[in-house]
């Protein structure tokens, strides 16, 4: 079996790989077989009969420029790669597809594609959908019947029932679903108004035939689509839509019987024997993304938590026969972030879901009240984040930033404005309405020039730390009235860097900690720094022994040397302040770390 790492539905929250693996002993043991540059890999076929022969479509690097991106073969069970299909460095592969009966018979698409914080180009030059009748040896651009133009991501299939029969959905200036009736020489458009077949093909670009029907196709998008005759009409009849979870990203049919279907979402993993009529959701597998965590003081206490488009929800910490899923809460919708419970009364909790709108809940009730600032008359638009801060003080305080930083005393009744806009304000990374290249795609995901990160020091309530998406650090003593930006006061840091996290010190008001992330220019290293002197100087804590882009930083309640960072790849720690690190394995995998805390009474590192 094979694996390759890295998300290729290029969101602006994805994470990176290194590479492929395989098992050969069925998944007990595992081995990297190399393509550690190509940070995200699309699809791996494999040769029926001489299974040391792999092909696999890297994507390569989604942030810049190089690294190992096109379709790689492997003729010696992966001790060696060769790169068989390229355009260009800003080019990677989105898909690649087996002949059923030909092995030789190959099809690939090249994807140009580029992210960046603040905005994301699909399509160009680059892209195009390849064929290979040698096993990829050499190939050849179709383009019969294909649309003229810069085209993007390109998803291609071909039926099982039928090797002649091949599909594609083409991102282009008009995105379509097509079918090829010859191998793909000629292709004809079948569907362009289908909106679950042609919205967002960067993000649903997954096609499946039926294996036992050559006429029988489906479609994953916000929800699953099938064609009944070959892609001129689609719908989602009879497929239970209401029985899974939306935005589909993955669909397995049993090749022995159709009407097994195994399907991958957002919600995670649904499994149905009748062909998509209902489904059973598989409960049993850890496949939450938890943006943040944190707790109230009840006893036992409560963990608060956002999952990635699936809502906040809360549990108790620990639980007489542990902790199944039906103890679980559900407080509030949307793609879940941040979660507070307020101080003084913590049946109230503060959640939050994408773009900054965030709500005060009553657990006991179920009330929900909308307490996003707003704006008047001739203000400007306010920017939140995708992750927009919510941020609980010691001082009881609530804050949220868009590129102001608001702070409400009154449970969010009302809140105050503290100080002008504290990020670059650049013009040129204020296009969100232009992003998405061939098809336009703001979510406000990439809302920029925002707050990110705040933090009330837990000595000096009127000492406020500000982070944000385009790299400012912003420091008030004295409540918001004035700032200082000491940004430029940090060396080594990459232009256009985001904090992505800040840390008050709980024994200094004067020191604070904060990573930094450069992983959306293309800078992978992490970025730790500390400051104790109100940002005036700073000091670099990073080592090779941290490894991956930093997300947070917290420093031990009792202990001022014990620090935890968090990063793409795992968790370290330090006990000497930062001089030296060493990563955290006991329970906590190779995975990405997005936020940490630690319990003030019970001492417990909370992990998300």
């Amino acid at each position: 079996m094979w694996v390759g790492s890295g998300e290729t539905w290029a969101r602006n929250s994805v994470g990176v790989g290194d590479g492929v693996y395989k098992t050969t002993d069925g998944g007990d043991t595992w081995s990297k077989m190399g393509l550690e540059k190509s940070e995200r890999i699309a699809r791996i076929v494999i040769h029926p009969v001489h299974p040391d022969t792999v092909l696999v479509a890297a994507t390569g690097p989604l942030f810049g420029s190089g690294g190992e991106r096109g379709v790689y073969r492997t003729r010696d069970g992966g001790k060696t790669w060769e790169r068989v299909l390229f355009s260009n460095d800003d080019s990677g592969a989105a898909d690649i597809c087996m002949d059923p009966q030909n092995p030789d018979v190959l099809y690939a698409s090249l994807w140009q594609v580029r992210r960046q914080a603040w905005t994301f180009n699909s399509g160009g030059p680059g892209s195009g959908l390849y064929k290979s009748t040698d096993g990829g040896t050499t190939w050849r651009k179709l383009s019969q019947g294909l649309p003229d133009g810069p085209l993007g991501r390109i998803a291609v299939a071909v039926s099982p029932a039928r090797a002649s029969r091949v599909y594609a959905v083409v991102e282009a200036k008009t995105t379509a679903f097509y079918m090829s009736d010859d191998a793909g020489e000629h292709w004809t458009r079948m569907n362009d108004s289908n909106a679950n077949v042609t919205w967002r093909p960067f993000y649903f670009a997954d096609v499946v035939p039926d294996p036992k029907n050559f006429d029988r196709v489906y479609k994953g998008g916000l929800n699953l689509s099938v064609s009944e005759d070959a892609g001129k009409t689609f719908g989602s009849g009879g497929l239970g839509g209401a029985s899974y979870h939306s935005d589909i990203h993955g669909l397995w049919v049993d090749p022995k019987n159709p009407e097994h279907l195994v399907l991958g979402t957002d919600g995670g993993v649904y499994v149905s024997y009748n062909r998509g009529t209902t489904w059973r959701a598989v409960l049993n597998l850890p496949v939450g993304q938890f943006y943040h965590v944190t707790y109230d003081n009840r006893w036992p206490y409560n963990v608060y938590g956002g999952l990635q488009d699936n809502g906040t929800w809360k549990a108790p910490s620990r639980r007489s026969g542990g902790v199944p899923n039906r103890v679980w809460e559900s407080l509030n919708g949307g793609d879940g972030f941040w979660a507070f419970p307020d101080p003084k009364d913590q049946d109230l909790v503060y959640t939050e879901y994408q773009g900054g709108n965030v709500s005060r809940v009553r657990t006991s009730t179920g009330e929900s009240k909308d307490i996003k600032p707003t704006t008047g008359p001739g203000d400007p638009k306010l920017r939140f984040n995708w992750n927009a801060p919510l941020h609980v003080g010691a001082s009881g305080a609530l804050y949220i930033g868009s590129q102001f930083l608001y702070r409400t005393r009154d449970q969010g009744d009302t809140w105050e404005k503290l100080g002008g806009d504290l990020t670059t304000n650049d013009p040129l990374k204020l296009q969100q309405d232009k992003s998405g290249g061939l098809s336009i795609d703001n979510s406000s995901a990439e809302n920029h020039c925002t707050i990110f990160a705040i933090g009330e020091s837990p000595k000096d309530a009127s000492v406020v730390w500000v982070g944000t998406d385009d790299g400012n650090v912003q420091v008030t003593r004295d409540g918001g009235r004035t700032w200082a930006n000491v940004r430029a006061n940090i060396a080594g840091v990459p232009k256009d860097a985001g904090v992505s996290y800040v840390d008050p010190s709980p024994f200094d008001a004067a020191t604070c900690f904060i990573t930094v992330d450069g992983h959306f220019v293309n800078d992978m290293q992490p970025h730790v720094y500390v400051t104790r002197d109100y940002g005036r100087t700073w000091k670099a804590l990073a080592s090779d022994a941290i490894r991956g882009y930093a997300h947070v930083i917290k420093q031990d309640l009792v202990n001022p040397d014990l620090l935890f960072v968090g990063t793409e790849w795992g968790l370290f720690c330090s006990l000497d302040g930062g001089q030296q690190w060493a990563q955290i394995k006991a329970g906590i995998p190779d995975v990405a770390v997005r936020d940490l805390a630690i319990h003030p009474r019970e001492g417990d590192l909370l992990v998300a």
